[in-house]
């Protein structure tokens, strides 16, 4: 009976973990495609580089991707329209646990709001704001 308990409590930890990692994946997919849609402009090569980064993360949501990932471009376009962006990089920035998510999360905003050459006002707060909110204070 204590096997089976162990046991029990074991595969709940693995269940919880990958459940975390999904939870992540989703608010970092949430933060590209806010990156995208922030400045007002959406390009081609922003749109294709967040099509190719969804299709290449491991997806193991009980929402299929392709509709997460519509449903999400519907949420951001309802937080820029009702000047919700700073509450909206702050919910999906506390949902990044591992630092190394978090460096990553910093490394795509950065990337996709330099895609089309330029970097906008809205878009360069935002980083600011994503920044903050993620890296460590220096004691």
């Amino acid at each position: 009976m204590e096997k089976k308990m162990r046991f029990a409590s074991f595969i709940e930890a693995l269940d919880m973990g990958r459940c975390e990692d999904q939870l992540q994946r989703q608010a970092l997919l949430e933060l590209i495609v806010l990156f995208v849609h922030i400045d007002g402009v959406v390009t081609e090569e922003e749109t294709r580089f967040m099509h190719q980064w969804v299709a290449d993360i491991p997806w193991s949501g009980e929402v299929d991707r392709d509709v997460y990932l519509s449903e999400t471009e519907e949420k951001v376009e309802n937080a820029i329209l009702l000047g919700e962006v700073d509450d909206y990089i702050a919910h999906r920035a506390r949902q990044l646990i591992d630092q190394s998510i978090k460096d990553q999360a910093l490394e795509l905003a950065e990337a996709i709001s330099h895609a089309d050459g330029e970097l906008a006002e809205q878009e360069a707060k935002a980083i600011e704001q994503l920044r903050q909110l993620l890296v460590p204070a220096m004691p």
